[in-house]
C-alpha cells in the first residue's frame, strides 16, 4: 500500500501544471488560408504562390497583431536593444539582397495586406542574425535507442519573453506551389523557420553560436541568406539530411549556427559558419546540441554548458526512450520561462508533439499537443 501511495503521490508532483497559453489569434479562411485551433494551438495553413501566401497570412493574422510596432518596441525594451535598435533597423534593411525572390515577394504582399512597414518584417525574420539571445537545446534519439523504433528528435526554443509573446505562437503549415509543405513552430509575424518539418519527414531546427566561438574566425556574410530564410529553403527543397548538407554548402551562408536536422532515417548536427559547414553525428544513438561548436576544427575555448552536460547523461545510458521520456529530458534542461515551445517531431510519422509556454511557466511543465496532420 505505502509503495502504491508513493508511486501516486510521484505521479501527482511531475503532472503537468501548464494550461495552453491564451492565444491572440482567431479563426477565420481567407482564400486558400485557414486558421483554425487543434487543442488550443493556433494552426495558419496557407499556400499558392508567394504574394497568395504573403496576403493570406496577412489577412489572417492582423487582428492578432494590429500594431506590430508597439510589440515591437516591447520586444526590443525586454531585451535591452534600445540604444541600438536605429542601427539594427538600418541593418535589416541591408538584407533585403539576401533574401530569395519568393521569400521577399511574400514578405510585401504580406505587408500590403497588413499595412506593416516592410522593414519591420526584414527584422523579425533577420533577427537571429541581428539579435541573437536564443538558448535552446535539442535531442535527437536514432532508432535503435527509440522506444518507437523510429527516430524521435525533442527541441526547447529558448528565449528571453517578452509581455504577450506567448500569445503570437502558431504552427505555420506552407503549402507553396512547385515546393514541399512544411510547418514551422514560429512566432507572427515571422515566416522563417526556427523549427519546422517537412512533408517529406525532414526536420530542422537552429542553436545559437556566436562567430566569436568560432575557430574558424568567419565573418558575417551581408550578402548571405538570412539564417531562417536559409532553414526555410531546406525544408522547401530538401527530403532527406543528405539533401540539407548538398543545398547548405552551395548556399550563401550569413552567419554562424547550428542545425540539428533529421530524417526518417536519423539526425545529425550541422555546425555551420560563413565558411565551413561540419557534420557531428550521433555517440551511442544520441545527438545533442546546444550552444557551441564541439567538432574540433570549429570548437573555440568556452565550450561549458550545463544543459549540455545534463542531457550527455542520455548518450551515457543504454535504454531506450519514447516521446515522453525525451520530453522529461528536454525538462531537465528547461531555462523557466525562456523556454517558450518544447516539441518533439517523429519524422517518419510525419507528427508533432507541442507544449507551449503560459509566461508563467517553462513550456517542458505543459501538456503535449499532439498534430499528426499537418499536411493532409
Amino acid at each position: 500500500m505505502r509503495s502504491a501511495l508513493v508511486l501516486l503521490l510521484a505521479v501527482v508532483l511531475v503532472a503537468p501544471a501548464v494550461a495552453q497559453p491564451k492565444s491572440a489569434f482567431a479563426e477565420g479562411k481567407h482564400g486558400a488560408g485557414e486558421l483554425k485551433f487543434v487543442s488550443g494551438v493556433a494552426v495558419l495553413t496557407v499556400g499558392g504562390k508567394p504574394a497568395e501566401i504573403g496576403e493570406q497570412i496577412g489577412v489572417l493574422t492582423k487582428k492578432a497583431l494590429p500594431d506590430p510596432t508597439a510589440k515591437m518596441n516591447t520586444f526590443i525594451e525586454s531585451q535591452n536593444l534600445k540604444t541600438v535598435y536605429p542601427l539594427m533597423k538600418k541593418a535589416a534593411a541591408g538584407l533585403k539582397g539576401g533574401y530569395p525572390a519568393d521569400h521577399l515577394a511574400e514578405m510585401e504582399a504580406l505587408a500590403k495586406a497588413t499595412g506593416y512597414d516592410l522593414e519591420l518584417l526584414l527584422l523579425a525574420n533577420g533577427m537571429y542574425d541581428l539579435v541573437g539571445g536564443f538558448g535552446c537545446s535539442t535531442l535527437i534519439v536514432e532508432k535503435d535507442r527509440s522506444g518507437t523504433g523510429q527516430p524521435l528528435f525533442g527541441r526547447n526554443f529558448d528565449w528571453r519573453p517578452f509581455d504577450g509573446m506567448e500569445g503570437l505562437t502558431a504552427v505555420l503549415v506552407v503549402k507553396p506551389a512547385g515546393k514541399r509543405a512544411f510547418a514551422a513552430v514560429t512566432l507572427a509575424p515571422v515566416t522563417g523557420v526556427f523549427s519546422g518539418m517537412n512533408d517529406a519527414g525532414l526536420c530542422v531546427t537552429n542553436n545559437q553560436v556566436y562567430a566569436r566561438q568560432s575557430k574558424d574566425k568567419s565573418k558575417t556574410n551581408w550578402a548571405g541568406v538570412p539564417t531562417l530564410m536559409a532553414f526555410r529553403r531546406v525544408l522547401e527543397e530538401c527530403s532527406t539530411v543528405a539533401e540539407a548538407e548538398k543545398l547548405l554548402r552551395g548556399m550563401k551562408r550569413m552567419s554562424t549556427v547550428c542545425m540539428t536536422v533529421c530524417d526518417a532515417a536519423g539526425g545529425a548536427v550541422f555546425e555551420i559558419t560563413p565558411d565551413t559547414i561540419a557534420v557531428r553525428k550521433a555517440d551511442n544513438n544520441v545527438c545533442l546540441c546546444t550552444n557551441h561548436f564541439r567538432t574540433p576544427s570549429l570548437a573555440g575555448d568556452d565550450r561549458g554548458c550545463w544543459r549540455m552536460d545534463t542531457l550527455a547523461a542520455v548518450q551515457k545510458a543504454d535504454g531506450k526512450l519514447g516521446v515522453a521520456d525525451v520530453f522529461d529530458r528536454l525538462h531537465e534542461v528547461h531555462q523557466k520561462t525562456n523556454t517558450m515551445q518544447s516539441m518533439v517531431f517523429e519524422p517518419a510519422a510525419k507528427t508533432l508533439h507541442l507544449k507551449l509556454g503560459d509566461g508563467k511557466e517553462p513550456a517542458t511543465a505543459a501538456k503535449a499537443v499532439v498534430l499528426d496532420k499537418l499536411f493532409k
